[in-house]
């Protein structure tokens, strides 16, 4: 597993390293999930998954837009089946899954990134995947949700805000508690919760170190594993 680039996470590290990481970037957490259908369509053993894929029976959509009548907020990213006759699709220059409107959502992938103030953040952070949770299983009841959360463990954080910067400082054991509270709320609501833990300080020369190198590999190729047994079950 030393050999393999899982482009998840290489695009989450690329979101901190060498660069400013502002927050308040949408797109950020829409980039990343993304490329979970990537990995899947590179690393599953669902045949299902990889027929629909290559049949332009499973489309992403990056915005998580789904065409529904009824009035849900936008999401990270999200896999599924298009609506019929419709002729919209691409498949972008590097990737090999197909974009394109999506009428039942197949899987559903929220990002959230606790880079700063963990304990300020954490109740807004619990009630957006709570209700992301919902609304997925609420359009499809066999919709797999994923939710892929970063965790900051660097003391020494900057945060910014326009052009204005915040020295942020985390207090003792304010990851380990924030991590429980998500396990301890959300592991129910999800098919597979990931938290990846870093250090990043957003201050130049912007590292990025993964807090366990060798567990983030090993628990994200654990959890595409599971995500393809689950495909196959539910969709293949």
């Amino acid at each position: 597993m030393a050999n393999t680039t899982f482009r998840l996470l290489e695009r989450f590290r690329q979101t901190f390293k060498g660069k400013i990481y502002k927050h308040r970037d949408s797109s950020l957490g829409n980039k990343i999930g993304r490329e979970l259908f990537e990995d899947l369509f590179d690393h599953s053993d669902s045949p299902g998954y990889a027929q629909h894929v290559r049949t332009l029976r499973g489309l992403a959509n990056r915005g998580g837009r789904i065409h529904t009548p009824r009035a849900i907020r936008r999401n990270d990213s999200v896999l599924g089946k298009p609506p019929a006759g419709i002729g919209s699709r691409k498949t972008p220059r590097g990737f090999s899954v197909p974009e394109g409107p999506v009428a039942e959502p197949r899987i559903g992938c929220e990002v959230k990134i606790l880079a700063k103030s963990q304990l300020k953040q954490i109740d807004r952070v619990i009630n957006d995947l709570d209700g992301f949770a919902q609304r997925m299983k609420s359009l499809n009841r066999r919709c797999i949700n994923v939710a892929i959360i970063g965790v900051n463990h660097e003391a020494n954080y900057v945060g910014y805000e326009g052009s204005r910067a915040f020295r942020h400082e985390l207090r003792e054991q304010e990851p380990k508690t924030v991590i429980q509270r998500i396990k301890d709320q959300l592991l129910r609501r999800y098919d597979e919760l990931l938290i990846l833990q870093f250090r990043a300080t957003n201050q130049r020369p912007y590292p990025f170190n993964w807090l366990d190198p060798r567990r983030v590999e090993l628990d994200y190729g654990a959890a595409l594993t599971r995500i393809s047994e689950l495909y196959q079950r539910r969709f293949g």
